[in-house]
């Protein structure tokens, strides 16, 4: 008898392990994701926005990598970096405008669904244009830590103003 208790008690303990994550403690972690994701995206481009282009490659995975069909394809955490930094230099007083259309996440990734545009100052009037608009999916995920990062940047314009 007291054996038939103990298997039954671990069956109860090993049934009780095995349980799938109840529906609404699912889309709980889904919202939580999906904010920090958005989080992770609004506080990127305010960085860029501020100056702050340290700030905003802290943003970015290791082994990130750009492909825009409008210019060549960048990888790593460095070369982005840089290209960050010299787009930032070649017109500082631009600001990147950017909606988040829609957010996926699946198994420890993100796809963000953008639209954006590169603001600058009109010459005549000194109030922001676009000058640059694109579509794009930025795809982040989910470090060692546990936070997102950007990981992968796909991009195509939708409109340009040429200089």
């Amino acid at each position: 008898m007291k054996n038939l208790l103990i298997i039954v008690l671990v069956l109860i303990s090993f049934n009780a392990c095995t349980k799938e994550v109840p529906e609404n403690e699912k889309r709980n972690i889904k919202s939580i994701d999906e904010a920090a994701v958005r989080e992770v995206i609004e506080n990127y481009f305010a960085a860029y926005n501020s100056g702050d282009i340290e700030t905003a490659a802290e943003y970015f995975d290791n082994g990130y990598k750009v492909i825009a069909t409008d210019s060549l394809d960048i990888s790593g955490y460095e070369n982005a970096k840089e290209d960050l930094l010299q787009y930032h230099n070649q017109y500082p007083k631009g600001k990147w405008e950017n909606k988040i259309e829609e957010i996926i996440i699946s198994d420890g990734y993100a796809y963000v669904v953008a639209s954006a545009s590169f603001m600058q100052p009109d010459p005549l009037t000194n109030k922001l244009s676009p000058t640059y608009s694109e579509r794009s999916i930025r795809i982040l995920k989910k470090d060692k830590n546990k936070m997102w990062k950007l990981f992968r940047y796909l991009s195509a314009p939708t409109f340009t103003y040429g200089d």
